[in-house]
């Protein structure tokens, strides 16, 4: 008799829209001299025109303007800018200021919903500061480097 085999595993799809809400994390370099745990913000995505090429805009939650992200997609990837756009940075769900100006880029996979999302591999690659809430500068540490890590989770 013969062992039935084993399902294999369906592997994600690639691509899917970014809409809606998301979960965004930042985990600075190991090369840095700075914490490395995930940081971790709350935004929305959404479509962001399609000429010359589509993109999408990534806000975060309850306080646009102060993290941001404009990415262009080619369905498959993202890839594009992403900025606290004050000295002060965005406040994070571990409570700590991050400071970010960088280029983030991923493979795009679906969710079980359909939506496109940024699970693992992604990188940013650019300057990561950390900062006490109250503080005006990182106070936490700071570091350029090209290996930041960087997910687009969808929720």
């Amino acid at each position: 008799m013969m062992p039935s085999p084993s399902p294999t595993a369906t592997p994600p799809q690639p691509g899917g829209p970014v809409t809606g809400s998301y979960l965004v994390q930042i985990t600075p370099s190991n090369s840095c001299a700075m914490a490395h745990t995930p940081l971790t913000f709350l935004v929305r995505g959404a479509p962001a025109g399609t000429q010359p090429h589509p993109g999408v805009q990534v806000l975060l939650v309850g306080n646009d303007g102060v993290l941001e992200m404009e990415l262009l997609s080619t369905g498959v990837a993202l890839r594009g800018g992403v900025g606290t756009l004050n000295d002060f940075g965005a406040l994070s769900r571990e409570n700590a200021r991050v400071l970010v100006h960088g280029i983030a880029s991923g493979l795009v996979f679906g969710a079980s919903d359909g939506r496109g999302q940024i699970v693992s591999g992604g990188t940013l690659s650019g300057f990561v500061g950390l900062q006490s809430p109250g503080s005006d500068e990182p106070d936490l540490g700071s570091c350029t480097a090209t290996d930041h890590g960087f997910a687009l989770r969808a929720q």
